[in-house]
């Protein structure tokens, strides 16, 4: 028997795009369990729905059928929680803004959590440190290597301090 209270669980998760005669089933039905603490991987090939399963989980697609649920854990720091999502997601695109400096777009999520300014700057330039980018804070997406523009969408993903990171074909970490 497993956890009692998983991270993360799917009943009969299902998506479909478009309508008959011409839906496509892009994923499901599904049952999965993530335990706390657990590491899971998803492999398949292309087109099987790995991608779709991670946009559900982000909040970002809404199941066709079945449920997808995630239990939270409640905020140490309300100030810093209050609009917070419990998932972060990086993008196989790095979704990063190119309008936006690579500090701007790392302290992107704990704007929209309305973290204060002082304390968003501080940990966007925490995880750019981290992350061996301080020294391009200022710099624009466009002058970035792929490898720098990943690091970029991951440190923004980090920084939010999410329960669930969810990646989509990320790449090895420096």
């Amino acid at each position: 028997m497993g956890d009692p209270h998983p991270k993360l669980h799917a009943t009969q998760l299902t998506r479909a795009f478009g309508r008959a005669p011409h839906q496509v089933h892009a994923l499901g039905p599904l049952e999965l369990t993530v335990a706390p603490g657990e590491f899971v991987c998803l492999v398949g090939p292309s087109g099987c729905g790995k991608s779709t399963l991670l946009r559900i989980a982000a909040g970002l697609l809404r199941p066709s059928t079945g449920a997808l649920e995630i239990r939270t854990s409640p905020p140490s720091d309300l100030r810093l929680r209050r609009a917070a999502r419990p998932t972060a997601m990086i993008f196989q695109d790095y979704g990063i803004y190119d309008w936006k400096s690579v500090r701007a777009n790392v302290r992107f999520g704990l704007d929209i959590q309305r973290v204060p300014r002082r304390t968003a700057n501080a940990r966007a330039d925490e995880w750019l440190t981290r992350m061996g980018l301080a020294d391009f804070a200022h710099a624009y997406p466009a002058t970035l290597s792929g490898g720098m523009r990943q690091r970029v969408a991951i440190a923004r993903a980090l920084a939010v301090e999410p329960e669930l990171l969810l990646m989509d074909e990320p790449p090895p970490l420096p």
